[in-house]
């Protein structure tokens, strides 16, 4: 299907596809369009729906909160949504969308976190939106960390793909230059699954002087290099480094949100007619620890799902509830309160990386529990009081996926997937999801 729109996937001189290996793969598996598989896809699917009169795109804008209702006499108190809240982000005005169904399709969480794979706006709106609207999450506490983001001053969120371990990279501790991969995975070395090479680099940084270690690529001819990964090569060419000269300093950095918004197979949630997909959906299909480049997978799969289920809503007779107010928004906004409100993002995503990243103990995620809590609190008593903005909405709802991720994560006293507890370092011999859910949806009307 993706051929058809037409994504141009690798093939090699004899015609056969160019398929790519990475991390926990016993065999290349991958289609790929060189090191630029997702956003190929990406701008290729938006070129082909710009090209569709009846879709409309609203750019700078966000989500607020979405209208729900719960029916007082039905029994199984299932909700049903009619449209969202939206910011205008440029004029500062929240726009009442009504609509026969919704689609979370808002992606991960990572800034959460102080190193992150992701874009700036993946603050994990769709989850927050979703739990205060009363749908069910799970697994939050299985965030996956990559192990190689580029370690720079300035081009802080830029992916090392772990293709590039798969083609034969080398992980070099950063004092002493030695390979370490054998000390923590001797059978699959650099093509352990992250979780555990992320483990292994964190290890080291912590018994260093360094902040990072190597990725050493240097034994590929620039030839290659330039080849196979052609906006890697660029982009550290741009900024002093030579991969086939010089070693690519590198750290772990929060990558995927394995949890999120309980879904179906056709991407339902709880709530009637709001479906989610990609990374803010829970399907199951990533379990405790996602395998790579299978988000792309999932992505399209159950984007498709769920396409072809929202024609039935669509076909269905509606009416919207009556009376939905329009936002009632208390005030002008107080820029120098928003200014010391937002301080607590950078503080939260340093607390978030030392206590609930890669390496967690009771103590450590106690402590910071009490910390959200506090933050929290401060929060929800600016957002009763003054006018929101997108930072405000983004800080809000970053707030409430860390103490989602930190309660799941001390009730699951033991080790599997992204989640390792030091203190609980075994597997238990029984899978079993973490589940949670607001038990009073709130009021979506403020």
């Amino acid at each position: 299907q993706l051929q058809q729109y037409p994504i141009h996937f690798d093939k090699m001189a004899d015609g056969d596809y160019a398929l790519a290996q990475e991390g926990g793969h016993s065999h290349r598996r991958i289609f790929n369009c060189g090191d630029q598989t997702g956003l190929t896809t990406i701008d290729t699917l938006i070129d082909a729906a710009r090209h569709q009169p009846q879709i409309a795109f609203f750019e700078h804008h966000i989500a607020v909160n979405l209208i729900t209702h719960y029916h007082p006499h039905r029994t199984d108190n299932q909700g049903e949504v009619f449209g969202a809240y939206v910011l205008d982000c440029e004029k500062n005005q929240i726009h009442t969308f009504l609509s026969r169904c919704v689609i979370l399709a808002t992606g991960g969480a990572g800034k959460t976190y102080r190193y992150t794979t992701n874009p700036m706006v993946a603050t994990g709106d769709g989850v927050a939106m979703a739990y205060r609207a009363g749908a069910r999450v799970g697994n939050m506490e299985f965030y996956q960390f990559h192990p190689t983001l580029l370690h720079h001053h300035s081009l802080n969120n830029f992916l090392i793909s772990e293709a590039v371990r798969g083609e034969g990279a080398l992980l070099k501790n950063a004092d002493t230059g030695e390979p370490f991969m054998q000390r923590y995975a001797p059978d699959q070395l650099e093509l352990a699954t992250r979780d555990v090479v992320s483990r292994a680099i964190f290890s080291e940084i912590e018994q260093s002087h360094s902040g990072f270690v190597y990725l050493d690529t240097t034994h590929q001819s620039k030839a290659f290099l330039k080849k196979r990964f052609p906006q890697i090569y660029n982009t550290l060419l741009s900024i002093g480094i030579e991969m086939s000269q010089d070693m690519i300093p590198v750290v772990p950095a929060a990558h995927y949100q394995c949890g999120g918004v309980l879904t179906d197979i056709d991407g339902r949630t709880d709530i009637k007619r709001l479906y989610a997909i990609g990374e803010v959906a829970f399907t199951g299909l990533h379990g405790a620890n996602r395998l790579a480049s299978n988000s792309l997978l999932e992505a399209v799969v159950m984007a498709s799902n769920a396409a072809r289920c929202t024609l039935k809503d669509i076909a269905t007779p509606w009416k919207p509830l009556d009376n939905i107010p329009n936002w009632s928004s208390p005030g002008e906004v107080n820029h120098r309160r928003a200014s010391q409100i937002n301080a607590h993002w950078r503080s939260l995503r340093g607390e978030m990386t030392s206590y609930a990243g890669i390496v967690r103990t009771e103590a450590g995620l106690q402590d910071l529990l009490q910390l959200i809590m506090k933050r929290n609190k401060i929060i929800e008593e600016y957002y009763w009081k003054h006018c929101i903005t997108r930072d405000f909405i983004e800080l809000r709802n970053i707030i409430l996926n860390a103490e989602l991720i930190v309660r799941a994560a001390l009730s699951r006293r033991e080790s599997r997937g992204g989640h390792f507890r030091e203190d609980f370092p075994h597997k238990n011999a029984r899978a079993q999801e973490s589940i949670s859910r607001l038990n009073s949806p709130q009021n979506p009307f403020f």
